[in-house]
């Protein structure tokens, strides 16, 4: 086998660059935690305000499906009176989470959630 000084440099950047993608890829991984911890009361939160959002759109399209007659009156006081019973327990458990959040309750349990 004849190895010319052009199949040399060759094989040396061959290497050179499988050494190069290598390192990053099978080096040391960082000393930093893959996973984060993840508060389930503020989940809970972040929670109660998305169906609070959801509970006010839903209570602005009755309006005006029963503007446009879309909607009898009967099924709208019946659907307004169970969103209204549904924003209310919501309100109360969003008021709640606050006042313990402000008084500094932790959650007990660990629950991590990918970073």
């Amino acid at each position: 086998m004849n190895l010319t000084f052009t199949n040399l440099i060759e094989l040396l950047l061959i290497a050179a660059i499988i050494i190069a993608i290598g390192i990053p890829l099978f080096g040391k991984m960082p000393n930093t935690r893959p996973f984060s911890e993840i508060d389930p009361v503020e989940e809970e939160f972040k929670h109660l305000l998305v169906r609070k959002e959801e509970i006010l759109l839903s209570l602005k399209e009755l309006e005006v499906d029963l503007q446009a007659d879309k909607i009898s009156i009967e099924d709208s006081d019946s659907l307004r009176s169970k969103l209204e019973g549904d924003a209310i327990n919501i309100l109360e458990r969003i008021d709640e989470l606050k006042k313990n959040k402000k008084k500094g309750v932790k959650s007990p349990s660990k629950n991590y959630l990918l970073a």
